[in-house]
């Protein structure tokens, strides 16, 4: 009896000592983020509710089990694509996003809802200056926390371009359109590359153990766009059925004239090509060299990519600013929110409990594609 009730005694210690880990790491998270509200212009409308929402929750940690397993996307309830700030490749137990790492890769349309779940039919915008990277572990960009905004409807971080100058980033997205907004400071040959296939991790239990998706990039410097499609589905290994026809479909199209273009495939630049099939795909545009803001929105689809540019047409049209775009996104979650009153708590319950409800109406909605055709 004596050694059960040390054993009890034990787990009951361990269990007060995490809870007060958590407890100090959640209310670390909300101090942090505190001190970075986003422009006035990105506050509107007003909503206090939208505003005690803190995407990091639950997101950081070293290990699957030392996270909460969130990722602190920008995009409106229910929305078929959320966009993040790419720090890893995911897979099933790994999230796009973490809060411990200091350099950004891209920007993802990511479709895993959490933790749990793999990756698929993904697309990431990468935005660099100097010579075009492809790779992930040579394109990264360092980045500072004390730079970054995260809500709900709109992301901001400043990337130290690798080969000199200044990088902000901004996006805000619809429910199957990306936003996002690239201002080149003191830079040289500004670019912005399309990733659309990369080596795919097959779970957690073997991060060696790889696939690798054949996708397509095609590039339309006339009409500004660069469109291509992607088959990966990392949950094929939790089943219950394949679906070799699986893909999702992309179209990018920039607000700034392409000074050049050209794909990567398996690390291997093709410079000036406009159309390459195969894996680790991907494509880019640069820029004149004194450009400074370059926007592209990206529309996804999983029907093709006539639809992906429906989409975009659709719900992010020409002449869409970004503050717009995150406007309307904002309205959309102070709708959901602002149903929900409190008395009483303070400034943390209320971060804790708004950023509850957020977490859980990121779950993605597929509008049924043979009753609308629209997905």
């Amino acid at each position: 009896m004596l050694g059960l009730l040390q054993t009890l005694s034990s787990v009951e210690a361990m269990y007060v000592q995490r809870r007060f880990l958590v407890t100090h790491v959640c209310l670390l998270v909300l101090s942090v983020l505190a001190s970075h509200a986003p422009p006035a212009t990105f506050q509107d409308p007003k909503s206090e509710a939208v505003d005690h929402v803190n995407p990091l929750i639950g997101n950081g940690g070293d290990t699957p089990n030392g996270s909460g397993g969130m990722i602190p996307s920008t995009a409106p309830p229910f929305a078929m694509t959320r966009w993040v700030a790419q720090t890893r490749e995911n897979y099933v137990s790994m999230t796009p996003y973490n809060y411990t790492d200091m350099s950004i890769h891209g920007f993802q349309g990511t479709h895993q809802p959490a933790i749990w779940m793999g990756e698929s039919g993904q697309v990431v915008v990468v935005p660099g200056a100097g010579q075009v990277r492809s790779v992930f572990e040579q394109r990264g960009m360092n980045f500072s926390h004390e730079g970054e905004i995260l809500t709900p409807s709109y992301y901001k971080s400043i990337l130290s371009a690798i080969e000199g100058g200044t990088i902000v980033a901004e996006q805000s997205a619809s429910s199957r359109v990306g936003h996002l907004r690239f201002t080149f400071s003191n830079t040289n040959a500004p670019y912005v590359l399309l990733e659309a296939t990369r080596a795919s991790v097959v779970g957690s239990a073997d991060t060696s153990n790889l696939t690798y998706p054949f996708g397509s990039i095609s590039i339309d410097p006339l009409n500004q766009e660069i469109t291509g499609s992607n088959p990966e589905r990392q949950d094929f290994i939790i089943g219950p059925n394949p679906a070799p026809s699986f893909r999702g479909y992309f179209c990018a199209r920039f607000d700034a004239p392409f000074a050049g273009w050209g794909t990567f495939a398996n690390g291997t630049s093709y410079p000036n090509e406009k159309e390459r099939n195969g894996t680790m795909l991907s494509g880019y545009a640069s820029f004149e060299k004194d450009t400074r803001v370059a926007n592209v929105r990206v529309g996804v689809s999983f029907i093709s990519v006539e639809q992906a540019r429906r989409n975009l047409d659709s719900e992010i049209p020409d002449g869409t600013t970004l503050e717009q775009t995150a406007r309307k996104t904002r309205a959309e979650w102070a709708e959901k929110l602002d149903r929900i009153a409190v008395k009483g708590a303070s400034q943390d319950d209320l971060a804790v409990l708004y950023t509850a409800v957020f977490h859980s109406l990121q779950v993605i909605f597929f509008t049924p594609v043979a009753a609308f055709g629209y997905g």
